[in-house]
């Protein structure tokens, strides 16, 4: 627990440091989580039995974080397509008809998988101008790890129902509730704090409610899909990047489902 809560302390100031500022530092941080979180989905696929095309996925999520720095949409559905033709490209012309299902299909998912969230990531943090984007991402990431420090330490305190437990065995409802309920009242109090410090405009309060717990709910979902990759391919986590935390794909799990569920409730329900 301790290795987790030092690189915890470390981590998230350096990441939420260059979300502020933002622009190409932002970006180039974006993309080599992504490309580190692709490459981790991939060995979680060969353990599965599959052999996806590292190069065409690595070569997809830099060009969508591209396109997401560039504040490029139609950048994303061309980056979307490319990884489609070249997946099964390379399946066809190289690899043959082994698997020529499985593993176009598991190229292109890992790609979008990661690729997608990191372009909406960048895109999100331009929405609505430099302080309303800098007040969605932040809103969006610290209530994701309030969530997840919720649940861990609450869960482990008081957690005595399992949640899923052919899923994730540690897991229980208590600790999703009270997870839930951390990442909401942190996420809002981060936003009407920030607007009040004059970081970003503020937002109607039922808006940053419904926002946090939208945000949530999402990230714990992804947490969960995550946890089922790692059982289908027989590993406890998808890498060794931070001490106590797993792999680098273990720690943005939750995020890779938070940030477009964020982005499209922005887009969807402008305040």
């Amino acid at each position: 627990m301790r290795e987790r809560v030092a690189s915890a302390l470390v981590a998230a100031p350096i990441a939420m440091a260059v979300v502020v500022a933002g622009g190409p530092y932002l970006g180039v941080m974006a993309a080599g989580i992504g490309v580190a979180a692709v490459l981790e989905f991939y060995r979680l696929a060969r353990g599965a039995g599959l052999e996806p095309a590292a190069l065409v996925g690595v070569a997809g999520v830099v060009s969508f974080a591209l396109a997401g720095h560039l504040g490029s949409s139609p950048g994303v559905g061309a980056t979307l397509a490319g990884v489609i033709i070249a997946s099964l490209g390379v399946q066809t012309f190289r690899r043959g008809p082994d698997l020529a299902i499985a593993n176009p299909a598991v190229t292109v998912f890992g790609a979008a998988y990661v690729g997608w969230a990191v372009a909406l990531l960048l895109l999100l943090r331009r929405l609505g101008g430099p302080g309303a984007g800098l007040g969605h991402i932040v809103a969006a990431l610290v209530t994701v790890w309030a969530d997840d420090t919720g649940a861990y330490f609450l869960g482990s305190a008081f957690g005595r129902h399992k949640l899923m437990p052919g899923v994730s065995p540690n897991k229980s409802v208590e600790g999703a509730v009270l997870g839930l309920l951390t990442g909401v009242c942190v996420g809002v109090a981060v936003r009407v704090l920030g607007a009040f410090a004059g970081w970003w405009p503020g937002i109607p309060l039922a808006q940053a409610v419904f926002f946090s717990m939208a945000v949530s709910v999402a990230g714990q979902a992804g947490d969960l899909a995550e946890s089922a990759m790692k059982r289908n391919a027989h590993v406890k986590d998808s890498g060794a990047f931070l001490p106590g935390h797993g792999g680098v794909l273990d720690r943005i799990d939750s995020v890779l489902f938070a940030i477009p569920v964020a982005y499209y409730y922005v887009l969807l329900f402008p305040a």
